[in-house]
């Protein structure tokens, strides 16, 4: 099978387009056919060496696929899936930049005739997105939600979900043409963050109320500002921090905004490795909106799985908005 591949970390240069054996499903694991495959952050992290559920190498990036199923395990009973019916994958571990791969069952879910492979691969994306505003913020005010990097996949799921919810939703991105992008998936109100004071113009926006939901995966040094621009019981959401740490101390600031009551939490999906049934749930309702066609992903660019070194390229030049797919 053709297949991407690297022996070695570092920039897009590593990445190898190669050919290996088809590989054979272990006892616990289903062979699929792959359709589609979703290029994102984590494969950028694992690419470089610092992906903190690293696989040995060589390894073949890609946790995000969709495709059909060719063969069980032997310790796979045939149910819920069957040989030849479509499916999504995410596997964590990667497997996904090929043209076959072999994955836990558990890690598969049936996917509705009416999505198409390459829209399929979004759908972990529009996951976290609802499981950010339904089972992390369950509970919480959600009026006016502030997303950080809102162009890149989860931010556009987090814009078109509160757009369903009747929400009021302020854009984060870092230029001009991607807050543009981000009111047109449906945020009434953006900010540049690169020239902007976000706290400011949030509190500004919102009459000096402030937001009631911050969702950022970005954190960096002044993240601890955040804290300024909450509503009262207001709550930032960290989802990833990929800015690095803030420089001051965040429990000290929190008890300067004590007037607020301001709450602070982390999120991983990865709070679902031991929840199978969870991530299954989560999974079947995200996946209802999408055959109801409530949301449709933007898709940035598909590429052929051969061009895996231009879509990481493409990555690390911040220059993706929405979904960037490899087809094998």
């Amino acid at each position: 099978m053709k297949a991407i591949q690297f022996k070695t970390t570092g920039g897009p240069g590593v990445l190898d387009f190669v050919e290996l054996p088809t590989p054979r499903p272990n006892e616990d694991e289903v062979l699929i056919r792959i359709r589609a495959t979703g290029v994102g952050k984590p494969d950028v992290l694992m690419r470089s060496g610092v992906y903190r559920w690293m696989p040995p190498l060589p390894a073949i990036p890609g946790a995000e696929m969709a495709g059909t199923i060719e063969a069980f395990g032997a310790g796979v009973q045939p149910g819920r899936l069957q040989v030849g019916q479509r499916v999504l994958g995410y596997h964590f571990k990667g497997r996904g930049y090929a043209e076959y791969a072999a994955i836990p069952a558990s890690d598969l879910s049936p996917l509705a005739d009416g999505i198409d492979f390459d829209d399929a691969v979004s759908l972990p994306n529009y996951q976290v997105a609802y499981a950010l505003l339904h089972i992390v913020a369950r509970g919480a005010d959600k009026d006016v939600v502030y997303v950080n990097g809102a162009a890149g996949g989860v931010g556009c799921a987090v814009i078109q979900l509160c757009r369903l919810e009747g929400l009021t939703v302020i854009a984060g991105a870092s230029s001009d043409e991607k807050c543009a992008f981000a009111r047109a998936q449906g945020a009434q109100y953006t900010i540049n963050y690169t020239r902007e004071n976000v706290a400011d113009r949030v509190l500004a926006i919102t009459g000096g109320q402030g937001a009631n939901l911050v969702l950022d995966h970005i954190i960096g040094k002044s993240f601890t500002d955040s804290l300024r621009m909450l509503a009262s019981m207001g709550l930032i959401v960290s989802f990833n921090a990929l800015g690095g740490f803030p420089e001051k101390d965040l429990f000290r600031e929190m008890r300067a905004n004590l007037p607020k009551s301001p709450g602070v939490r982390c999120f991983t999906m990865h709070h679902f490795d031991h929840d199978p049934a969870g991530r299954q749930q989560l999974a079947e309702q995200v996946m209802a909106l999408f055959a109801a066609r409530k949301v449709k992903p933007p898709i940035h660019a598909r590429l052929p799985l051969a061009e895996a070194r231009t879509a990481h390229r493409l990555l690390d030049e911040r220059a993706v908005m929405g979904k960037l797919i490899l087809n094998p």
